[in-house]
């Protein structure tokens, strides 16, 4: 039974010269391809730190919403085809700590 989910995931460009080039990617690359190639994944939004308020040390947020039988399997899914280079990935972003990630799953109805 196919079940709904949000992984959160929290990134940051290389530098600020790189922003531009940084939401380019993820737009245009990063995105679509999580939505081709990651069965399970069926929508993308992403967000940026309102300057209103103190934010996370990663500025960005990506949230994608899953329904799958098993929502941490897609995340399993990803990983694994970031490693295998099944997933382009640009010098803009900062990979100098992993990006943050967080699978919530929903709650049944009642």
């Amino acid at each position: 039974m196919s079940r709904k989910a949000l992984l959160l995931v929290h990134t940051n460009a290389a530098s600020p010269e790189q922003e531009a080039e940084f939401n380019t990617w993820y737009e245009r690359v990063h995105i679509p391809q999580l939505l081709e190639r990651i069965p399970g994944i069926v929508r993308a939004t992403r967000y940026v730190a309102s300057p209103d308020r103190p934010p996370l040390p990663e500025r960005y947020l990506a949230l994608y919403e899953i329904e799958a039988d098993d929502p941490a399997g897609v995340v399993k899914a990803i990983n694994t085809a970031a490693a295998a280079g099944g997933i382009d990935f640009t010098p803009a972003l900062d990979t100098s700590s992993p990006p943050v990630m967080a699978l919530y799953e929903a709650l049944p109805a009642d």
